[in-house]
């Protein structure tokens, strides 16, 4: 009984052994059509271990002729594999023909008695029967499938390269060992009368799945790669091997006398024992160094891709670098020069072979280069938009950006932006702009005189309409010579000749100066003025008229913006170095994204031209200008609907 229970497990495992290997292959790579072959072939094979089992298993005639019907198909299915190997195409008269041959000889076998006509009886390894008429046929049917099976892959070996030579030669190996085991134990012997062991044909299908697995993972056939099947793999090798002498041991058992077998008892049980440790060591060993091998692999390729998308990038850089409209000089961190772009070899008018890797100092050499150098300087702070005067109407804007890698100082990029256009089309503004301005000044004044006359009365007395219309142009026109002005100013600014005068003056009588100017708008909106100042705020070197200015556009925005009935704040503080003025409004405020562009020329927020839609959008320009000329700061605070404070401090200096 235990005989029978060995048998039937190796032949199971040999079943499923063809059977994991079958599907793993076409997981793998389902729509290869030698995946595809290898898996039909391997579900053949599994579906002979099978019926083997079966017949091993419930030992009646069925079973057994179903075990005969399936031998007769898998040299069929190994016919289609070996010409799917040897990449050889089968046509569609052989396909029929393999078809209806395979058809025939299944039928046969499962339904008549031609083949296996009767049983005497079961044994551990086999059976005892009565063969049938066509019995020897069946034998030499099989012989020649198989041997077309092998010939067709064997053949095509030799007329393929170097790899795919060894993996047909690897596999076939196993199909040869396969085939010759197989025709011995189910051919030859029963045809002289012994069929006793013929149900161990099977197992022998173990050395085909065993040497094309090897063909696989050492020469990639069927394109798998994978550490837990070559671990499968060995596995199978050892359990092939220990199943071999499990056989002999069985077979021994099964024809010699006791005395004899246990001999072979002690070898198998040592050799099974030696063979797992040595398989093991083995595995565990290759298991490492094919690890090792796939990090490799795998470091490699990405190393490769890296280096590819690297050199890609570099490129890319290069061409935006070459191709850049403004000059470029690449520093390294020696302050080294490492590249040079076209534009600023033109810009500059430079030798490229002389410069690269010499120091930034050599730019000296080069007429228009050199008054570049003390723009650069030789630390690695920022340098921002630095106007720097090459020629005559040759201008550049110069910058200097700090590279930094990881935190560590890798160089310094130079940019050189050519701005000799835009400057002399801005003289160009600029004198038009105060022409248009001084020509506009002499009719606004004639304006204002003849309408100041009339208002007067001095040609006649007006009538109440008249005097209302002469009134109100008389405004308008004193706001268009506020703005002539402002244009004026601003155009003394761009060319840097704005301040005049500079004398001692007291900043608290300036603030009242403002705020009896603006009394009459003070007392029409009903606004409460507070301010705030200290005894002994000293005198300081300004011009007045234009800090005049500036705290009169202060309190004018403060005036406009603020709500009727509305609170306005001015303070003065002394902080020993500086004076600081403050307004502060509860008015509308200045929206947060309006905010950077305060201080730019005609800007005025979103909000404030909806109230308001008089002003030139040049108060604040111009009052940002006065007080850095006079080297203090100005900034501002400001949320929407809750007010807004100014600021400017001016440095205390005596004459």
């Amino acid at each position: 009984m235990w005989l029978d229970t060995f048998v039937i497990i190796i032949i199971a495992l040999a079943g499923l052994a063809n059977l994991f290997l079958a599907i793993y292959v076409y997981k793998k790579n389902p729509g290869e059509k030698l995946n595809a072959s290898f898996f039909y072939f391997g579900i053949v094979l599994f579906l002979w271990c099978l019926s083997n089992v079966l017949s091993s298993v419930i030992k009646d005639l069925f079973w057994l002729r179903s075990a005969y019907s399936m031998g007769s198909i898998v040299p069929l299915a190994g016919i289609f594999f070996g010409f799917t190997l040897a990449d050889k195409i089968i046509s569609n008269l052989m396909k029929i023909s393999l078809f209806i041959i395979g058809f025939i000889s299944f039928t046969i076998s499962l339904f008549t008695p031609f083949v296996i006509k009767d049983i005497i009886f079961f044994s551990s390894f086999g059976f005892e029967a009565t063969p049938g008429a066509l019995f020897n046929v069946w034998g030499v049917y099989l012989i020649i499938a198989i041997f077309i099976s092998l010939y067709v892959p064997i053949r095509a070996a030799f007329e393929v390269d170097e790899q795919r030579k060894k993996q047909i030669l690897y596999y076939m190996t196993g199909a040869v060992i396969f085939a010759l085991w197989s025709i011995f134990v189910s051919v030859i012997l029963p045809f002289f009368g012994f069929t006793k062991i013929s149900n161990i044909d099977s197992p022998a299908t173990i050395f085909m799945a065993g040497f094309a697995s090897y063909a696989i993972i050492k020469y990639n056939l069927m394109n798998i790669k994978s550490l837990f099947f070559q671990a499968f793999i060995y596995s199978l090798a050892i359990i092939s091997i220990i199943t071999l002498l499990l056989l002999l041991m069985l077979v021994s058992a099964y024809f010699f006398e006791h005395f004899l077998v246990w001999p072979i008892y002690i070898i198998t049980a040592i050799t099974s024992i030696v063979l797992f440790f040595i398989g093991r060591l083995f595995f565990m060993k290759k298991r490492d160094l094919e690890k090792a091998k796939i990090n490799l692999t795998e470091l490699l390729e990405k190393s490769e891709k890296n280096r590819i998308k690297a050199e890609m990038e570099r490129d890319k850089t290069e061409v935006i670098v070459n191709n850049f409209s403004d000059g470029l000089i690449l520093l390294n961190e020696k302050n080294e020069i490492s590249t040079i772009n076209p534009e600023a070899v033109k810009m500059l008018e430079l030798e490229t072979g002389e410069l690269l890797k010499k120091p930034i100092r050599a730019l000296a050499y080069f007429q228009k280069a050199a008054p570049i150098l003390p723009a650069i300087g030789l630390q690695s702070n920022n340098v921002s938009k630095k106007e720097v005067v090459l020629a005559k109407d040759f201008i550049i804007e110069l910058s200097v950006i700090p590279l930094n890698l990881d935190k560590n100082d890798v160089g310094r990029l130079i940019v050189l932006h050519d701005i000799s256009r835009a400057k002399i089309v801005e003289k160009m503004k600029t004198e038009f702009v105060s022409l248009a301005a001084h020509q506009l000044r002499t009719p606004l004044s004639i304006i204002k005189w003849s309408m100041s006359m009339l208002e007067k009365g001095d040609f006649g007395k007006l009538a109440k309409k008249q005097r209302d219309v002469v009134k109100q142009t008389f405004t308008n026109n004193e706001r268009l010579i506020f703005l002539v002005n402002d244009l004026l100013n601003v155009t003394r600014i761009e060319e840097g000749r704005y301040l005049y005068e500079t004398a001692m003056a007291d900043i608290a009588k300036i603030v009242n100066f403002a705020t009896d100017y603006y009394k009459q708008e003070i007392k029409k909106k009903k606004i409460k003025v507070k301010f705030i100042k200290l005894d002994d705020l000293p005198q300081i070197m300004v011009d007045e008229e234009k800090i005049r200015m500036v705290v009169q556009n202060f309190l004018d925005n403060s005036i406009r913006y603020s709500r009727e009935g509305g609170k306005i704040i001015i303070s003065l503080e002394n902080d020993s170095k500086n004076i600081k003025f403050k307004i502060q409004d509860f008015g509308m405020g200045i929206p947060k994204n309006q905010q950077d562009k305060i201080f730019t020329k005609f800007f005025r927020g979103d909000n404030a031209t909806k109230v308001n839609t008089v002003g030139s959008g040049l108060g604040l320009f111009l009052a940002e200008n006065i007080i850095e000329a006079h080297g203090g700061k100005i900034w501002f605070e400001s949320e929407e609907h809750i007010g807004t404070s100014f600021y400017f401090s001016l440095p205390i200096k005596k004459p």
